[in-house]
């Protein structure tokens, strides 16, 4: 799958403008250092470009999940932070080779300089935690089987840390360190292995951030997709909203005969939410992560293209309207060009009148027909043109039921077969008061 735009990133809560807001990357999100937390952004902003990549991503994730409790690297996040800030430290003082030289000026500078000193002396004892937990870790997993995309960096670590100047230190932990010592580490971690050093880091972030994504799997019951052969297949159960508690579970299908839903439903019955939650799992589906469902089989898609919060464009000065026609072009540019696509819009063109909205609406799914080898999810509260697709092959219509029982009504979130034609905007503005506040003034 192409990378989709920030449109689409915000729009799914993928990921949030504000770190304390909620988004899908804070669900996923349960590293232990702020490195794996920046690699798990990256990560999850890189859709994988074919099946074999998403094959081999998910192969790690199922082997990580087989035996987490070994592949967790036992280390506090402080010594990972005081690792990364000595790693990037600049402190520097003259090393010789002579043995004798080096001791005496190895004395020297910590009688001249103890603050810089301390500062060397935390991070390689900090520096020789983290590598003492990956030592841990290698030794432990190394009697599974796991996939050939850690086999390389596994190699490296285990010759890098078999090196007869840290045995000593690290069966010690980096306790009872001498000056001497001290320096001597400091030159063979950050002068002789600098570029060594950086990738034992982002080996620990590599970790982190794939156990995260276990981890979280693992407490919410969540589900690896399967990828098929066949051409614009969606076929879930138990699909549900991870940023929603108690979220209620649907199930769908569409596999191309027909590739075309009609989503109707009243406010607030659930559509934008389903729309939502179709959305993340697709994409994550395409990352390779687990996702939140029973079972998930659907086809590789090229693009996926949403559209349900477009709004007007102030600094260019586009209409709601005219934002939603770039897009539905966009859509169909990549249509055009013979790419199988992901669409999910909910309500088209409700920046217009009803005329022209029912007018374009045809237009746009008619087009969408002529593309069986895509995936199509369309909500509308557009009746009348539903009575145009009703005798088609290429569309079927899904809704969501909402039970009026007088002034009130009762939404049950689940998606059912047909058409659900209820309104309760009325009861809406009633039940939150309007009508009585717009009746007069306090006064």
């Amino acid at each position: 799958m192409h990378s989709v735009g920030e449109h689409t990133l915000h729009e799914l809560q993928i990921i949030s403008g504000q770190r304390i807001d909620a988004s899908i990357l804070s669900f996923y999100n349960k590293t232990k250092s702020y490195g794996g937390r920046d690699l798990l952004k990256s990560m999850i902003k890189e859709p994988k470009q074919d099946l074999s990549q998403i094959t081999e991503f998910q192969e790690l994730l199922k082997s990580i999940m087989r035996n987490l409790d070994l592949w967790e690297i036992n280390v506090s996040h402080a010594y990972i932070a005081a690792s990364e800030s000595y790693y990037d430290s600049n402190i520097t003082h003259t090393m010789s080779q002579d043995v004798f030289q080096h001791w005496y000026q190895t004395m020297i500078f910590s009688y001249r300089n103890p603050a810089e000193f301390q500062r060397i002396e935390s991070g390689v004892i900090a520096t020789i935690k983290v590598l003492k937990a990956l030592l841990d870790t290698i030794e432990q997993i190394k009697y599974f089987d796991f996939p050939a995309r850690f086999q390389e960096d596994f190699d490296f670590l285990t010759s890098f840390l078999d090196s007869l100047i840290l045995k000593t230190h690290l069966i010690n932990g980096g306790s009872l360190l001498s000056k001497r010592s001290v320096f001597y580490l400091d030159y063979f971690f950050r002068k002789q292995h600098k570029k060594d050093f950086r990738r034992i880091l982002d080996i620990y972030y590599f970790l982190d951030a794939h156990t995260a994504i276990v981890k979280t799997a693992k407490e919410h019951s969540l589900c690896f997709p399967e990828f098929v052969d066949t051409d614009a297949c969606f076929d879930v159960t138990d699909l549900w909203h991870p940023l929603i508690t108690h979220s209620v579970k649907n199930n769908f299908s569409l596999t191309g005969d027909p590739g075309i839903c009609i989503l109707t439903g009243a406010n607030t019955s659930g559509k934008t939410t389903f729309l939502k939650s179709s959305g993340v799992a697709i994409y994550l589906a395409h990352l390779g992560w687990p996702v939140a469902a029973g079972s998930l089989r659907l086809s590789f898609s090229d693009r996926l293209f949403t559209s349900i919060h477009l709004s007007d464009d102030i600094v260019l000065g586009y209409s709601h309207f005219y934002n939603e026609v770039m897009r539905i072009k966009e859509i169909a540019q990549a249509l055009y060009n013979g790419e199988n696509c992901c669409v999910l819009i909910d309500e088209l063109f409700r920046g217009t009148n009803q005329e022209d909205a029912l007018h374009c609406s045809k237009t746009v799914l008619n087009g969408f027909a002529n593309y069986p080898s895509s995936v199509f999810i369309v909500s509308t509260h557009l009746m009348e043109l539903l009575d145009s697709f009703l005798q088609s092959p290429a569309v079927c219509f899904k809704c969501f039921k909402t039970t009026i029982t007088g002034r009130d009504f009762i939404n049950t979130f689940k998606l059912e077969e047909g058409i659900a034609s209820e309104k309760v905007g009325k009861l809406i503005m009633e039940k939150v008061g309007i009508p009585q506040l717009l009746l007069g003034s306090k006064k």
